[in-house]
């Protein structure tokens, strides 16, 4: 008999957070997101470490980088109106190449909506949180199983590439139990690789610069803010040079703004994930992610129980949109279904202009009413 236990989606993604080095946790309490914030402030005070219950959504993303521009691990859970709160000092993160883990718990409706509905309805807008036309990764787990390796997945590449990025979730996914087996679970932990920030050696007798690089994708190193030595930290959300100097339209400021997107864009093989269920001779793939891939996956069982071929294309990382990941599982496909919760097939619309040969099907549900 397996050993199993039950948990919930909330408590793995602590779980997660907590076995790769997250140190610093700040929230404010919102459905579906409480069970998240809930869990890491327990988990993390009975270790003695620090877990904040802010007084509001932008208190709380405002001490994350705080915390993380001193070298902590740092992560925050909210919903979509929260987020809406969040949205200028997440810019800022990404600006000053400070890392932080966003867990977004997705729920029905604009606004206040069906706090306790699931729904997948903020995925236009994670994807154009930044301003300036940039863009910051977005992970989405697919099940309860799914939420402790995409988590630590997520929370690897905020580091590895110092920048913001958002987790999704939602409500069913969140808040929902189910039975893990424990061994596997206990093997995942084993098995993490936990990937941290590169820092500068401050005893180097070469001058610090906050925003140094080579290459356009390269990461800066890291020296913690208020550090204490003769090296200057430059935190700065303005255009400026690589050693944070303010400037406009230098060339060196024009390279250091392309460098924001090109460690992102360029470097997305790194941290990409995505699981295809082939099916030889398929000519219909099934995209899906987040809550409607468990769906899809039992549809597509009775599928090839009639003997029609189909297979399965699940992305853990929407955006930057993995191109590349999708194209390649496009061959011999005459009709792509891409399935999610949200009223008008939000990434339908995004990733359709990569289907030049290929009916697209955008099958939506809304509070699951197909």
């Amino acid at each position: 008999m397996k050993n199993v236990i039950i948990t919930t989606g909330a408590e793995l993604i602590a779980k997660a957070a907590m076995c790769d080095g997250v140190d610093f946790f700040a929230g404010y309490p919102i459905t579906p997101a409480s069970s998240i914030y809930s869990a890491m402030l327990r988990r993390l005070q009975a270790e003695g470490k620090l877990a904040i219950g802010a007084s509001d959504e932008i208190s709380a993303i405002s001490m994350c980088i705080g915390a993380s521009m001193r070298g902590a691990k740092t992560m925050t859970a909210t919903s979509a109106p929260g987020l809406s709160l969040m949205v200028e000092n997440i810019g800022y993160a990404f600006a000053t190449e400070t890392p932080v883990l966003i867990v977004l718990g997705q729920r029905l409706g604009p606004s206040t909506g069906s706090a306790t509905q699931s729904a997948e309805g903020d995925i236009s807008f994670v994807k154009n949180l930044i301003s300036g036309g940039f863009h910051i990764p977005v992970f989405a787990i697919s099940s309860i199983q799914d939420c402790f390796k995409t988590t630590i997945n997520a929370i690897n590449c905020s580091e590895l590439l110092r920048t913001p990025v958002i987790l999704l979730t939602e409500k069913d996914i969140a808040m929902s139990q189910t039975n893990i087996d424990f061994d596997t679970l206990k093997r995942q932990e084993t098995d993490t690789k936990i990937i941290n920030r590169k820092y500068f050696n401050f005893e180097q007798t070469s001058v610090y610069k906050t925003y140094d690089f080579d290459r356009s994708e390269e990461v800066p190193e890291f020296l913690p803010a208020g550090f204490g030595t003769n090296h200057r930290v430059v935190a700065t959300a303005s255009t400026h040079d690589k050693a944070g100097n303010l400037s406009k339209t230098s060339p060196e400021a024009l390279s250091v703004m392309k460098h924001l997107s090109d460690k992102i864009e360029k470097r997305i093989d790194e941290y990409n994930s995505f699981i295809l269920d082939d099916s030889e001779g398929a000519e219909t793939l099934v995209i899906s992610f987040l809550g409607m891939s468990l769906i899809a996956q039992s549809a597509i069982k009775q599928a090839r129980a009639q003997n029609k071929k189909v297979k399965h294309l699940i992305l853990h990382t929407l955006f930057p949109v993995p191109e590349k990941t999708i194209t390649d599982s496009l061959i011999g496909v005459s009709r792509v279904i891409v399935s999610e919760i949200n009223l008008d097939g939000q990434y339908a619309k995004i990733i359709a202009h990569l289907f030049k040969n290929q009916e697209l099907i955008s099958l939506t549900s809304l509070a699951g009413i197909i």
